[in-house]
C-alpha cells in the first residue's frame, strides 16, 4: 500500500490538485489545529487560523515543486502562519501597567495530574515548537529539521534541553 506522502505527490504531480488536498487536509489538519493551539494558547484563535492556513496551502497547492514532503511544505507554512499571528498579537495587546491586576498565587496541581501540555507550554519559543513537532505530532528529526530549517543536530540539542527543563519544572511542581 503506497505512503500517503508519495500518493499526495503523485497527485500533485499529476495536477489533480482537489484529490490531494483532501488527502492532506484528511491526514493533517488536527495535527497542525494542535500546533495552532499550542503555539498560540487561544483555542478560538487557533481554530480560525488553521481555516486560513489551509486556505492559503489551497491557493498554492499549484505551486509545489516536490523539493519537501507535502506535509512539511503545509507544516512550515502552518508554523510561519502562526508566528506571524503571535507577532501580530504582541502589537495590539498593550495597556497601561496600572491597568494590569496582580495575578493571584494558585496552589499548583500534583504532579501525577500534571497535563504536560501546560508544561510544554512554559518552554521557549523553539523548543515548543520542537517538541510539539517531534513528540506529540510523531514527526522525525528529519522532518523538524527540514520544517524549521535546522540542523538535525540543533533538533537533538533542544530536544535534550527541552526534556531537562521539563523534568525541572515537573520536579518543581512535586516540591510545592
Amino acid at each position: 500500500m503506497p505512503d500517503v506522502e508519495d500518493e499526495v505527490q503523485g497527485l500533485l504531480r499529476a495536477r489533480r490538485y482537489d484529490e490531494a488536498f483532501e488527502r492532506l487536509l484528511d491526514r493533517h489538519e488536527a495535527q497542525v489545529f494542535r500546533m495552532a493551539v499550542m503555539m498560540l494558547r487561544d483555542h478560538g484563535r487557533a481554530e480560525e487560523l488553521t481555516q486560513d492556513i489551509f486556505l492559503q496551502f489551497w491557493r498554492v497547492l499549484p505551486r509545489y515543486d516536490g523539493r519537501a514532503a507535502p506535509s512539511t511544505w503545509l507544516y512550515t507554512m502552518a508554523r510561519n502562519a502562526c508566528l506571524s499571528a503571535l507577532r501580530a498579537a504582541v502589537h495590539r495587546r498593550t495597556s497601561p501597567l496600572e491597568d494590569v491586576p496582580e495575578p493571584a498565587a494558585a496552589r499548583p496541581a500534583p504532579v501525577d495530574a500534571l497535563d504536560i501540555r501546560q508544561l510544554v507550554s512554559r518552554l521557549p519559543d523553539v523548543q515548543r515548537e520542537i517538541v510539539t513537532l517531534f513528540y506529540l505530532q510523531d514527526r522525525s528529526l528529519k522532518e523538524v529539521a527540514l520544517g524549521l530549517d535546522l540542523p538535525e543536530g540543533t533538533i537533538k540539542s533542544h530536544l535534550h534541553r527541552s526534556r531537562q527543563a521539563l523534568a525541572r519544572m515537573m520536579l518543581e511542581r512535586g516540591g510545592e
